[in-house]
Order: C-alpha cells, then sequence, then structure tokens
C-alpha cells in the first residue's frame, strides 16, 4: 500500500495476540479458551506462573496449574502476559533497535491498563470496559508498523525529540502518517475483530464522533497513548499536572474539572506502575 510517499508494510502478528483478542472481543466469559492459548505456549505458561506466584499477588502456596492461575489472575491480566510475550516473539525482527521496541511495548501496556482503568471508573459498560486492555495495546502498536518500515529512520526521530517517543506530530511531518491513524490500518490487516478496529479508528479521530461507551473507550484510549509517552520519561509524575489534554476539557464545573483530573492522575499512575511491574522492559 502506497500512501504519501510511504510504502505500507505491516510484521507479522505474532498468532497468540490474534487468538487473544478474538477471545476477548467475543465476550465470553469461560476462561478455557484463554488457559489453552496459555497452555500451548512455554514461555507465557512460565510467565503465568511467575506473576501469580509474585509478592505482587501475596498468595499463601506456591500455584502450580496454570488453569488455577489464569482463574485467579483474570482474564485481562492474563492477556496482556500474552500479549506482551507476543511483542518478545518480535524482538529478533528488531534486533537492532531492541530498545526501542521495549519502549514501544512499555507504552502498549500502560495505553491498555490507563483505559481499563478509565473506563472502569467511568462506569462505561461492561462490553467495552472488557475490550479496553486489547484495543489499547494494539493502538500503541501504530509505532511498531513504523518501525518495521522505516527502522533506522524511525529510530533516528526518536532520538532527536525531548522525551522518549516521537510524537504524532513529528511522525505525520517524516511519514505522512502517525502512529495514532496507522493502528486501525494494522488491526484491520492483522484481520482483528470489527469492534478493535472501529474504537482503534475512534481513537485515531474521535472529534466527529456522537457519545457513546465506543467514543468514551477511544477517548480513553487517546489519552493513555499521550500519557505512554510521559510516563517513558522521567518527569512523569510532574507531567500529570500538565496534561495535554486538559485543554480540551468543557467541563462547565471547576469541580468537574478537578474531579476527571485526580481521576486521570490516579488511573496514570496505576498504568504506570502495572506497566513496569507485569513485563520485562
Amino acid at each position: 500500500m502506497q500512501k504519501q510517499g510511504l510504502t505500507l508494510t505491516f510484521p507479522t502478528l505474532p498468532s497468540t495476540i490474534s487468538k487473544v483478542e478474538e477471545f476477548i472481543a467475543s465476550g465470553q466469559t469461560d476462561p478455557d479458551p484463554l488457559i489453552d492459548i496459555v497452555e500451548h505456549d512455554p514461555s507465557v505458561s512460565l510467565n503465568v506462573l511467575r506473576r501469580v506466584n509474585s509478592p505482587y499477588h501475596g498468595l499463601r502456596r506456591e500455584v502450580e496449574s496454570i488453569d488455577r492461575a489464569v482463574r485467579l489472575l483474570g482474564f485481562v491480566e492474563v492477556s496482556s502476559i500474552v500479549m506482551i510475550e507476543g511483542v518478545e516473539e518480535l524482538r529478533e525482527h528488531f534486533d537492532a533497535h531492541s530498545a526501542l521496541l521495549r519502549q514501544i511495548a512499555h507504552s502498549a501496556v500502560f495505553t491498555g491498563r490507563f483505559a481499563q482503568g478509565l473506563t472502569k471508573a467511568l462506569d462505561v459498560e461492561e462490553d467495552w470496559t472488557r475490550l479496553a486492555f486489547s484495543a489499547g495495546f494494539i493502538h500503541a502498536m501504530g509505532r511498531l508498523v513504523l518501525l518495521h518500515i522505516q527502522p533506522d529512520r524511525y529510530a533516528t526521530l526518536a532520538e532527536a525529540g525531548t522525551m522518549p517517543l516521537p510524537d504524532t506530530e513529528a511522525e505525520a511531518h517524516a511519514f505522512g502518517e502517525n502512529y495514532r491513524t496507522l493502528a486501525p490500518q494494522a488491526a484491520d490487516h492483522w484481520e482483528l475483530p470489527e469492534r478493535v478496529c472501529s474504537v482503534l479508528q475512534i481513537a485515531a479521530s474521535p472529534a466527529d464522533e456522537p457519545e457513546s461507551p465506543s467514543k468514551m473507550l477511544g477517548v480513553s484510549i487517546r489519552n493513555g497513548g499521550d500519557l505512554a509517552r510521559r510516563d517513558l520519561d522521567e518527569n512523569f509524575a510532574a507531567s500529570l499536572d500538565t496534561s495535554e489534554d486538559a485543554e480540551n476539557s468543557e467541563a462547565s464545573e471547576d469541580s468537574s474539572v478537578s474531579r476527571i483530573d485526580d481521576l486521570m492522575m490516579t488511573v496514570a499512575q496505576d498504568a504506570s506502575t502495572y506497566a513496569s511491574e507485569v513485563g520485562h522492559f
């Protein structure tokens, strides 16, 4: 695909990520399909057991069964582990830029966790909250497409910025595309569920969308993507006080603005901690 001088090609998405995306979008509550995915991947199995037995969960007895580990952790956390391991499979392809790949992976986990936490806190319908982590994760994978197409050029762009990972304006100036606009195209190419593709499209351009649960999720993902980039910076905590998205708020009362700001800060801090603890970055 040719687009403004950029020939679009897409990295192969690991099959485990595709399977998890399908499972989440299906709305199934039976964890057996997810257990099956984990059991057929030794690396994922090891990390699921490592996570459930970590001090973070504080279990008194060691869990040795994948079945029990998946049920204890829940589908969102297990899905995040599967997706991270999927990115790890791509490491060989991006060997020359492994540090940049780690940053993208971290931003993917942060974005997914943030979107999940914010939509849940705002009481968005469960069907959409359930989709939040996986859609947020794929949103950040738009950066992976740019790294795949022109790895050296994208790495140079990243190094030239004042913060980790290029911003959308810099990406668009250099490539005619940015990670937000590439994410729904990648999802479509990877034949991910339609609901995932539609939410990513909203995240790329939410302005003209009518108010709906899907828009709330799309905007949450978009905000999470912005904050994920800051999370890689040493001054992340301070940056939460001056969010770029605050200027977009149309709340009419100061108390409402303050409540949303406080909520976003709490969710962002949780996402930062989670992204650091759950992955191998």
